[in-house]
């Protein structure tokens, strides 16, 4: 602590003479207070310090805090730091905000006290640009954090002088690493799935060495600590020195599985609806050139043919609401049958047929009901059952019988379409049928295993 003698005005004036003109160069504001009951008052103040406030060195001393326009709280706390320096008896930092001239100003301040119970001296220093621009830095790192939220990105910078890496959390969670866990180069090339490390690394070195002015874009798959592979896009820059020396390299990083598998999905959804399209022009060009055959005139053909294509789109409605993947039988039966009313009944548990299998029953059950309305139980006031059952697990026996039709007899030569009906039993439904002419109408039976459903389509 400096005694009080050190306060004559000789010694201060070769002070402040001395240090007068290197504390004002450098903008550095120094000054003595001494405390007083409920106030602090300038003894000495260089210029910088007398010219925050609008004074002269002179004119300061003897000023107190309430003088130079301190608001209570502002008074408050500067006695509180004066009494407890000189009770310390230690030199102490810190800053110190206020405002002037309406706007917010920061200080950095070191005090010290000089005289017992009664004087510190202290020098300050205007720090207001330093601290404007921590703010807008730390509002930059809350934009870039938002950002970075918003986007699901991961921030990572690897350091190529010092081989160290810096990660945020979610590039660590990619990784399967904790925040706070300590990342290198080398566990991210464990990661790397072993079908793409080679290219990945290549990728790398070819903007370390220089190409594309060190900017790179790299997908690939790495496998998680459990095994889980995913797939992430890195995107990011090279910086370097003036020399051509690649310093370090920062990017981003994002999980693109779900856009990779849904690309995965599209191909296969493109391949099987190809398949399915084909399919269905193979199945229509066939009911064509059959049905042709068997017309003995053009609005015959249209007749026919329109009827079978309803029975195909009924099909299709069914299977759209499934995505494609199945269709339920009852829903089935229902669509084709449903312009006959309560004429039929439908009855059965639940059962989920595959969209081939679907689309071969619905034309089936199209030339049944078609055959009922011409020699059948349509034609007159009959009614029509269709039920089913599953005998065994994955088979299905659907019997159709019709009643009030009257007796019945094989027909001498078959038609078109009891033909169909017994090509897509065999074929399509890999299934068998039986026809039992009954005393008042038919009964149908027809037996199939239950394939597989297919895949959805749908992204």
């Amino acid at each position: 602590m400096i005694n009080d003698r050190h306060l004559d005005r000789p010694t201060v004036d070769t002070g402040e003479g001395l240090l007068g003109p290197l504390l004002e160069a450098t903008g550095i504001m120094a000054g003595v207070l001494e405390l007083r009951e409920n106030d602090f008052a300038y003894v000495l103040a260089n210029r910088n310090l007398a010219g925050l406030f609008g004074l002269t060195p002179d004119e300061i001393v003897g000023k107190t805090g309430r003088d130079l326009g301190l608001g209570a709280k502002e008074l408050r706390a500067g006695l509180r730091t004066l009494r407890e320096t000189l009770k310390d008896g230690q030199i102490s930092h810190f800053e110190h905000p206020r405002m002037i001239a309406g706007q917010k100003a920061w200080f950095y301040v070191t005090i010290a006290p000089i005289l017992a119970g009664r004087r510190v001296s202290f020098v300050s220093v205007d720090i207001t640009a330093r601290k404007l621009a921590e703010l807008e830095a730390e509002r930059e790192r809350a934009r870039l954090a938002m950002a970075l939220e918003a986007t699901a990105l991961g921030l990572w910078e690897y350091n190529l002088q010092t081989l160290e890496a810096s990660w945020d959390d979610r590039t660590l969670a990619f990784y399967g690493l904790a925040p706070g866990e300590k990342p290198s180069f080398k566990l991210y090339r464990e990661r790397l799935h072993p079908e793409d490390r080679e290219r990945t690394i290549a990728a790398y070195d070819a903007a370390i060495a220089g190409a594309n002015g060190g900017k790179f874009l790299i997908e690939h798959r790495l496998t998680g600590p459990d095994g889980t592979v995913r797939w992430l896009r890195n995107m990011g820059q090279v910086v370097f020195r003036r020399d051509g020396t690649a310093v370090r390299m920062l990017g981003t990083a994002l999980d693109i599985t779900a856009e990779v598998e849904a690309q995965e999905r599209q191909k296969l959804l493109m391949a099987e609806l190809n398949h399915r399209v084909k399919n269905n022009l193979a199945t229509v060009q066939s009911i064509a050139v059959q049905t042709a055959r068997r017309s003995g005139d053009m609005a015959q053909f249209l007749d026919k043919f329109e009827g079978r294509l309803g029975a195909l789109a009924r099909t299709h409605d069914v299977l759209t609401q499934n995505a494609w993947t199945q269709a339920g039988l009852a829903a089935l039966l229902q669509r084709q049958l449903v312009s006959f009313g309560e004429r039929v009944r439908v009855a059965g548990p639940p059962v989920e047929l595959p969209a081939p299998q679907a689309l071969a029953l619905g034309l089936i059950v199209h030339e049944l009901a078609t055959n009922a309305a011409k020699y059948g139980a349509f034609r007159g006031e009959g009614t029509v059952s269709v039920t089913w059952t599953e005998p065994e697990p994955g088979v299905v026996s659907l019997v159709w019988e019709e009643r009030g039709a009257g007796p019945t007899e094989p027909a001498k030569t078959e038609g078109f379409g009891m033909q169909l009906i017994r090509r897509l039993t065999t074929g399509d439904l890999r299934g068998s049928h039986r026809i039992d002419h009954l005393a008042d109408g038919v009964r149908i039976e027809i037996v199939f295993p239950l394939g597989r459903p297919t895949g959805p389509l749908s992204p």
